[in-house]
């Protein structure tokens, strides 16, 4: 097995040389390439306008969603999907399934080919059945080997040749089908629109109550045309003939309807469900291919990760022991500092007692310190004292310089 991946623009060109194998592709939003194959060859030429990729096996291919892709050849199935920019794709031996694209080129597909939700549609020849379900724009196929399943399309429609049944519903412009079975149509005609039906065996046409067209009615006798609208009738010995629903106006839709058998126009549900029964119901959705993974982690990646969380635990611990021997050794200061102006109190009491009289400014307070009268023999300066003067020292009032001086000049009373 084989990968690379190289990084290119948002609408690149690229081709794909003729495949041995299937081919998967699929759209996404990078502006990267990815190529993967079973094989042992893988070739990219990275810098080529359009960019060429071959290899010997099947191939799974991611591009960007406006990428221009060509294919020359697919030996196996094919599946395209989630591409903006214009798809043309060659031969493919096996089964076609594509899934919202952009304009579509197709060469022969020999096996069947399933469409859902695509640009306007170029086919060569579709070997089995056909399948489309939302087209965006001209349906125009030259052949249809099996039976043919067509809804809800925007633009004209035209099928050369279908071998088999063929159902068509929801088409918003011309339409131009032949088949060489059974045919089931149900269209709102439009106005100055041609719709041209054929049908080798039976035809049945679904219009609405309210429908103004003109009909152009061709079987092989009149016994085998029947319209079923009120208040309309047949001419006698109708074989070819021409009838109007509604009303007849300039440039009203013509529907030109030829049938080797039944020819029914109707309004009503029930004829036209049971001979829709033939409708193809195997359309499914492919899904989408798996994005590649995002390549693993290294072995030792949730080791590094633990490692580096570690360190940095061990480098927060060691700073939060460094923050508390710093407060630590500041309430230390602080604690001696108390005690030293607890000492200073104790000294200016002592002295107080000895008659020192004096005012002491500090900041904007005077402190009335001299002594009234006679000290008292064994006074003492009281703890309400000491305890204001820390308190200030405490909420940064004064300074601790101050406070010294405070306690120093303390006196009894």
């Amino acid at each position: 097995m084989k990968m690379r991946t190289i990084t290119i623009n948002s609408a690149p060109g690229v081709l794909v040389r003729a495949l041995t194998g299937d081919l998967r592709v699929a759209g996404w939003d990078r502006n990267e390439l990815m190529a993967k194959t079973d094989g042992d060859i893988l070739e990219l030429v990275p810098g080529s306008d359009p960019l060429i990729i071959s290899c010997d096996e099947d191939l799974i291919l991611y591009v960007p969603r406006g990428a221009n892709v060509k294919v020359e050849k697919v030996a196996g199935d094919a599946i395209l999907q989630a591409l903006n920019g214009p798809v043309t794709l060659g031969p493919v031996a096996g089964d076609l399934t594509m899934n919202d694209l952009g304009p579509v080129t197709l060469g022969t597909i020999a096996g069947d080919a399933s469409l859902r939700n695509i640009g306007a549609l170029n086919a060569e020849t579709i070997a089995g059945d056909f399948t489309l379900r939302g087209g965006h724009g001209i349906c125009a196929v030259d052949n249809v080997g099996g039976d043919g399943s067509i809804r809800d399309v925007d633009g004209m429609l035209t099928i050369e040749s279908v071998g088999s049944d063929l159902y068509v519903r929801n088409v918003h412009g011309a339409v131009t089908v032949k088949a060489g079975a059974d045919v089931a149509f149900y269209v709102s005609p439009l106005p100055g629109q041609i719709y041209d039906v054929t049908a080798g065996d039976d035809l049945i046409v679904r219009l609405s109550p309210e429908t103004n067209v003109k009909l152009h009615l061709t079987a092989a006798s009149p016994d085998l045309i029947q319209v079923d609208f009120p208040g309309v009738e047949l001419p006698e010995d109708c074989t070819s003939c021409e009838v109007t629903i509604g009303e007849q106006t300039d440039g009203m839709a013509e529907m030109l309807l030829t049938a080797s058998g039944d020819l029914l126009v109707t309004s009503q549900a029930d004829p036209w469900e049971s001979a829709a029964d033939f409708d193809s119901g195997n359309w499914r959705i492919p899904p989408i291919p798996p994005i590649p993974p995002i390549p693993p982690l290294p072995p030792d990646f949730s080791e590094r990760i633990n490692r580096r969380v570690q360190a940095s635990m061990e480098r927060a611990q060691v700073h939060f022991e460094a923050a508390g021997r710093k407060a630590e050794t500041a309430g230390r200061k602080a604690e001696a500092a108390m005690r030293r102006a607890e000492m200073k109190a104790h000294a200016a009491e002592v002295r107080g007692r000895r008659g020192a009289q004096f005012n002491v400014n500090v900041g904007r307070w005077n402190w009335d310190l001299s002594p009234r009268g006679p000290a008292e023999t064994g006074e003492a300066v009281s703890d309400d004292e000491r305890l204001i003067i820390l308190r200030m020292l405490q909420e940064k009032k004064i300074s601790l310089a101050e406070a010294e001086k405070l306690l120093a000049a303390l006196e009894g009373k």
